[in-house]
């Protein structure tokens, strides 16, 4: 039960949700749309909880899915972009480890928010290497929003993130609006530098903006900075767009670190301001 109740965490997770439930409502919105990319998933947050239990890392961390959730977008991501092989089933598996590696060692390295990087790191290169590009045309028929919130875990349809919103709602009305309030956000940037209005329908434009928001949201941050990580996600997702480039989740990790750098910097000009007027 302690490694199930871990699983489910780690699904949760993706979503900064430490709720078993939230997690379940995940896995079974995963389960309707894709069993195969289900088993994917599973498999590599199972393979990274496994070794994060035998290298001893952070009982706690472990406990509250940290280094899984990584783990189990590498394995969605290999569900939907590989093939269905036993060898996929495998390589979801050491993928899975190898972004709870990295989570640890960039834990190690610095005491700041590594959000989703380890799962870029692992599938980024990898769609760069086969050539994968966004598609000049995709379906119609999309509610933006709704769409943006599944396509964090590359399930845009109707089913998939009505329960995701249901376990976003398990944490409170809060988070479940700065989710729709980041896909608006996001999604409106990238239109001002003309995104393909199928791309927003279809939640491209809006997801790595619902991250940036719950993720600032999460931290305690205020209104502002709620509001400014998914515009500057949206931006970085626009451009990427343009390019027909694969980006993952890193608009959401850069735009949240560069809020974060922009704290840091008025912080220290304010506490600065304040020195030089004591001395006068």
């Amino acid at each position: 039960m302690a490694l199930l109740s871990s699983l489910l965490a780690a699904i949760g997770q993706i979503y900064f949700i430490n709720n078993r439930l939230a997690g379940a409502l995940i896995v079974a919105g995963v389960i309707w749309a894709s069993p195969w990319m289900a088993a994917t998933m599973m498999l590599a947050t199972l393979a990274a909880t496994l070794l994060a239990l035998a290298c001893k890392w952070e009982p706690e961390a472990r406990r509250d899915g940290l280094f899984g959730f990584n783990a189990a977008l590498v394995g969605l991501a290999f569900g939907l972009f590989a093939e269905h092989t036993p060898f996929w089933l495998l390589m979801s598996a050491l993928g899975g480890m190898l972004s709870a590696w990295l989570f640890y060692r960039l834990r190690r390295l610095a005491a700041i928010p590594w959000y989703t990087l380890p799962f870029n790191l692992v599938v980024l290169p990898w769609l760069y290497f086969i050539g994968q590009r966004v598609a000049d045309e995709v379906p119609q028929g999309y509610n933006f929003s709704l769409s943006a919130i599944g396509q964090v875990i590359f399930l845009p349809d109707m089913v998939p993130a009505v329960l995701i919103c249901a376990a976003l709602l398990l944490v409170g009305i809060e988070m479940l609006g700065w989710a729709f309030v980041g896909a608006m956000v996001s999604s409106g940037a990238a239109l001002l530098l003309l995104v393909n209005p199928d791309y927003i329908n279809f939640g491209l434009t809006g997801y790595n903006g619902v991250l940036a928001a719950i993720a600032m949201f999460w931290g305690g941050h205020k209104q502002i900075w709620i509001l400014l990580a998914p515009a500057l996600a949206g931006l970085m997702t626009a451009a990427m767009l343009k390019l027909g480039l694969p980006m993952l989740t890193m608009p959401f990790v850069l735009s949240c670190w560069l809020c974060l750098a922009l704290q840091k910097g008025l912080c220290y000009y304010r506490c600065a301001n304040s020195t030089d007027r004591e001395k006068v």
